[in-house]
């Protein structure tokens, strides 16, 4: 009779468990696709940083034009081969058109050291910093960008090809969600980069110490939103919006990629608000 009754116990504890696990799983899938019905962005992924695994992902593999999130891999391979030393002189070649706006003032024969044009490049989203400075460390733009596509390679993208350093909307210039990360984790690898991605404002000044301009960071998240930290944003009218962004609390960090987004900034809040409300808990390992 002990026997049965311990066998009872056991089935009972049994149907309990898988009860409770039922229910967790369909509260998941629940939240999932609610989240799925509020995220318009045509491709996404929320990562997990710290179990490495998607929470969310939407057409990863998908070809979008990145928009400004190009800029990510202009700062690594500057970097790379500079370490953020030397001076830039500015040229009237990596100036806009007639008619085309200019998102930091600069001028012919401006000197800025190569930090700075970086901060401009990040922060501000400057595309005159983006061919000054590919400009400066490959000799040419066209070199810098071979070696952009190449160093896109090392790193496993292979829905990547780059067309110019800004972002700026040419043919065959796209990237897709999954490539995005993983140059994006790349860029947070390197604290200066990490640094100047999460910064907030910054006092742009020549090389002999004259003010420019004073940056502001195109991210609005960063500051109002909880936790959010190194981010780059992207638009054009082509691409729509465009984000990397990582966002931390406690030890929990989680990133995020979105291409071709109507409105990112709405669509960011749904998805980290979803990783760190608790959901997201399921999912395969790795992409």
């Amino acid at each position: 009779m002990r026997l049965v009754n311990q066998q009872s116990l056991a089935y009972g504890g049994l149907f309990v468990l898988a009860c409770g696990l039922f229910l967790g799983c369909a509260a998941s899938m629940k939240a999932e696709n609610a989240l799925a019905s509020r995220v318009q962005a045509g491709s996404a992924l929320l990562w997990d940083e710290n179990a490495k695994r998607p929470l969310f992902r939407r057409q990863v593999d998908a070809p979008h034009p990145p928009a400004s999130t190009t800029k990510l891999m202009t700062a690594l391979l500057v970097y790379e081969k500079t370490g953020l030393a030397g001076e830039v002189v500015v040229s009237g070649e990596d100036l806009p058109s007639a008619g085309e706006v200019s998102t930091v003032r600069l001028l012919p024969g401006d000197r800025l050291m190569v930090a700075d044009l970086v901060r401009a490049l990040l922060i501000s989203s400057s595309n005159e910093a983006a061919l000054a400075l590919a400009r400066h460390t490959s000799g040419s733009v066209g070199a810098f960008v071979a070696e952009m596509n190449a160093r896109a390679k090392e790193l496993g993208c292979e829905k990547t090809h780059f067309v110019n350093p800004s972002g700026q909307t040419e043919p065959g210039h796209l990237s897709c969600a999954r490539d995005l990360l993983r140059i994006f984790e790349a860029v947070l690898a390197v604290e200066p980069l990490r640094g100047i991605c999460a910064s907030e404002s910054y006092s742009l000044r020549s090389a002999g110490g004259k003010p420019v301009q004073y940056l502001m960071n195109t991210n609005r998240l960063l500051g109002p939103y909880p936790g959010m930290g190194p981010a780059k944003t992207g638009w054009t009218r082509e691409a729509r919006h465009t984000y990397a962004a990582l966002c931390q609390r406690g030890e929990r960090k989680v990133a995020l990629i979105l291409l071709d987004s109507p409105n990112k900034w709405t669509d960011a809040v749904a998805l980290f608000d979803y990783a760190f409300d608790g959901n997201g808990s399921g999912g395969d390992s790795g992409l």
